[in-house]
């Protein structure tokens, strides 16, 4: 901290004086020692300060004795201490060794020192004798000691906390698996044997939980089963990316055959050597049981509806034919209508019952049989139309053809097809906008479209809307039906080996599109 002039004087003095004496000038020890040398009153005034404590903190002598008290240099910290405890112990010890304090620099630098103080009596007063050594780099040290402990105490309490989060996360988890009738299990890295957990033991049949061994657990795998699953474990060790995936049935030791999902992942490391492999034993016996019992109703109920619908078939034959023998006969107009009424009410039963019959033999049967001939699309689509313009009179119908040629198809599932598509585009389209059927004749096959105006269908019903028994909402009551037209022009479609999609928008309204090959 003192500058090299002051150094270079120093030396001077001292040769100067060992011209007369061979040992240094006290006063000069005094005011270039290599420490500060302090007296200061009682009260902290500073009495006198040698040169090397006033370089150090850029102030001349004149600044600092008779005006300056000591603590006045010092930071706010060291003021408080210097309150609180520097002079309580001196009054009580009358001596301080080794306090580190910071002093403030003229320049409003810290500069660090270690203190050593007396106080003394001399010629009937009290002073105060201090000693003071800079000491930046221990106060580096210390400091960056500090900072290690603080970050060392941190790390602690989050490992401390981290182990606390992790045993509660470990309790919750075990409480979800036994809800969820869940069960761990992994794979010994070195030895590729899969280990279970004692819970394991439960789904085995055993009373209560114990160890299980990979042989024993693998022994109670229902014979049929185990060779796919030993292949599919296999299959997951050996790969980075396929996750392991087995549904198999465990016959218990209690005589209960149980059915798990097992499913697990392997982690590699960049070597592609395995470090560890996790997995989840899942009962879903109950689930299995429930869904097979779901299935069985659902196939019986369908059986029924294509009985029940096969059986009306004759029952409206003869009411078809009574009122055509009816409408023979010399009837007033009002009895003409009724007949008419009767006619329509059958012919709206017959097609139900179609839709009925398709749609069991869609889902129980083997879909909806076609059979493909040469047909001419533009003829067929426009008999089609100029059949629904007398169903309904009121509505205005546009037939678009593009391209020419004849296609392979099966006649009347195309019109049953087109039947459904525009009286859908009828029910649901805007009454004084015409609905647009356009058929088309490519290279890579043919295809028809229908369109019309009005409210579009809401997003999140475009994904279902060929799924059966789906309907549109604000109707007439004479206008719903059970919600099989699109879901029979969906089968058609499929049956041909072509594609159908829907768009819909306020703008350009709502189109269907079934698309066929040639062949």
């Amino acid at each position: 901290m003192r500058s090299k002039a002051s150094l270079r004087a120093f030396r001077v003095e001292l040769l100067m004086g060992a011209n007369d004496d061979p040992l240094p000038d006290a006063d000069l020890l005094y005011e270039h020692a290599p420490c500060a040398l302090i007296i200061t009153s009682k009260a902290g005034l500073i009495l006198r300060a040698n040169a090397t404590f006033c370089e150090w903190l850029g102030y001349s002598k004149d600044q600092l004795v008779g005006r300056r008290k000591l603590q006045e240099l010092l930071t706010i910290g060291g003021r408080i201490f210097h309150q609180t405890h520097w002079m309580p112990l001196l009054e009580m010890q009358r001596s301080i060794c080794e306090v580190k304090l910071e002093f403030a620099t003229s320049e409003g630098k810290k500069l660090p020192m270690i203190l050593n103080a007396t106080r003394r009596e001399h010629l009937g007063g009290i002073f105060d004798e201090v000693c003071a050594f800079v000491v930046i780099e221990r106060h580096r040290f210390e400091q960056e000691v500090l900072i290690s402990k603080r970050q060392a105490e941190e790390s602690l309490e989050a490992h401390l906390a981290l182990q606390r989060d992790l045993s509660v996360a470990d309790a919750r988890l075990r409480v979800a698996l036994e809800s969820a009738k869940m069960h761990v299990w992994d794979v010994d890295p070195v030895t590729l044997e899969r280990r279970y957990d004692n819970s394991v033991a439960q789904l085995l049949g055993y009373p209560s939980n114990q160890d299980v061994s990979a042989s024993v657990y693998s022994d109670l795998i229902d014979p049929n089963d185990r060779p796919r699953e030993a292949e599919l474990f296999s299959a997951a060790l050996g790969s980075v990316a396929q996750e392991y995936r087995c549904t198999y049935r465990l016959n218990g030791v209690d005589g209960v055959q149980r059915t798990v999902l097992s499913t697990g992942r392997a982690a590699f490391d960049p070597n592609n050597k395995l470090v560890q492999f996790v997995g989840i034993l899942h009962d879903i016996t109950d689930v299995k049981r429930e869904q097979a019992a779901a299935e069985d109703r659902a196939l019986f109920s369908e059986q029924m509806i294509g009985i029940v619908s096969h059986d009306l078939r004759n029952p409206l034959s003869v009411i078809s034919m009574a009122t055509e023998v009816l409408e023979r006969n010399d009837l007033s107009p009002k009895q003409r209508q009724l007949v008419r009424h009767t006619q329509e009410a059958a012919q709206r039963a017959r097609r139900l019952i179609n839709d009925l019959l398709d749609f069991t033999q869609a889902r129980i049967g083997r879909g909806i049989g076609v059979t493909k001939t040469t047909i001419d699309l533009h003829l067929l689509i426009g008999a089609a139309v100029e059949q629904l313009r007398i169903v309904y009179p009121k509505r205005e119908f546009l037939h678009s053809i593009n391209g020419q040629g004849l296609c392979m198809a099966d006649s009347d599932r195309l019109t049953q097809l087109a039947g459904n598509l525009i009286s859908n585009a009828v029910t649901y389209g805007a009454v004084d906008r015409p609905v647009t059927v356009t058929s088309s004749i490519t290279e890579q096959g043919f295809e028809l479209v229908v369109h019309n105006w009005g409210i579009p269908i809401p997003p999140d019903f475009l994904a279902t809307v060929f799924s059966p028994m789906t309907r549109g909402v604000n109707l007439a009551q004479d206008s719903r039906s059970v919600g099989l037209g699109l879901f029979i022009v969906r089968e058609i479609v499929k049956a041909h080996g072509g594609t159908v999609s829907v768009s819909s928008t306020i703008e350009s309204g709502t189109a269907f599109m079934a698309t066929f090959p040639l062949k």
